[in-house]
């Protein structure tokens, strides 16, 4: 997270609140350490440092929320409407705060968010440690991978290195970037096209019929369609990383929407993280 990013998030919480936060990263490794904030109006807000999640007690209340929204969105949040009625606010460096509050409708058609009762920041968490073992997986692989895991792991920070990773060999990568969580800067030099807000499936079908990948990400996948749409990568001879929330293998071969990965072959391993004693280690799978 850039200096400029820290201080909007800063800027944004209510004075107590940021001083409860920064005693909290000046004893537990400073704010490279934080990889989500929770801000709740009502309830109790909570921070995960190093790991583990510390709850706050400084209250924030429904203005405290409005005041942040304002901060994070730069004073114009009609602007970042149609993230917001997909639930996030997309900051820099990767930045991405989830929204929840009451939906507003028009005609069965989702036009806004009111009464927001929580903020929900996802905090990029630096260097993947296990990116050498999840490039020789990925290197060893002739279709792709699947990475899971619970929310909060490391996924899209995985997937961010193995980009860099796989740019400095060569390959020609295509992001699909629904959710804006891989910044431009980030890749500086690289062999990289960011598709960034795109719809996945719709991401997936432009990317492949223009852009010539040798090598397509997209991070979690959720929806059947997404996954369907991945199968033209096949006769295509692109290959696919892409990640998706589960707890277990059994779990993600479950999951109806990640179905055609398997049926269709798409994928050769299963990339499991988890944390163990602080670090993040991977579990590999044949499909």
């Amino acid at each position: 997270m850039d200096s400029k990013t820290r201080e909007k998030i800063f800027a944004a919480l209510p004075e107590g609140l940021g001083r409860e936060l920064n005693r909290i990263l000046g004893g537990r490794g400073g704010i490279g350490s934080l990889s989500e904030l929770k801000l709740r109006s009502l309830g109790a807000s909570s921070a995960v440092v190093s790991g583990e999640r510390v709850r706050l007690c400084y209250p924030v209340g429904r203005e405290g929320l409005s005041h942040a929204l304002e901060v994070l969105s730069d004073g114009a949040i009609y602007s970042h409407r149609d993230t917001i009625c997909r639930g996030f606010l997309s900051l820099s460096s990767g930045v991405r705060v989830g929204i929840s509050g009451t939906a507003r409708y028009d005609g069965g058609r989702l036009v806004g968010v009111s009464d927001i009762s929580s903020l929900v920041f996802r905090i990029p968490t630096g260097e993947f440690e296990a990116r050498a073992e999840l490039m020789r997986v990925f290197s060893e692989c002739s279709r792709g991978i699947l990475v899971f895991s619970p929310p909060g792991l490391g996924k899209t920070s995985a997937l961010r290195a193995l980009a860099r990773d796989l740019s400095a060999l060569g390959e020609e990568i295509a992001v699909v970037d629904e959710r804006c969580e891989f910044p431009e800067e980030d890749f500086r030099g690289a062999s990289v096209d960011i598709l960034r807000g795109y719809k996945r499936a719709e991401g997936i079908e432009i990317a492949l019929r223009t852009l010539s990948p040798s090598v397509i990400i997209v991070d979690e996948v959720g929806r059947l369609s997404e996954a369907e749409a991945m199968l033209e990568s096949l006769s295509s001879g692109v290959k696919v990383l892409v990640s998706a929330h589960a707890g277990t293998a059994d779990e993600a071969r479950s999951r109806a929407a990640l179905a055609p990965f398997f049926e269709h072959g798409v994928v050769d391993r299963l990339v499991g993280i988890e944390i163990r004693e602080g670090r993040r280690v991977l579990s590999v799978l044949e499909v």
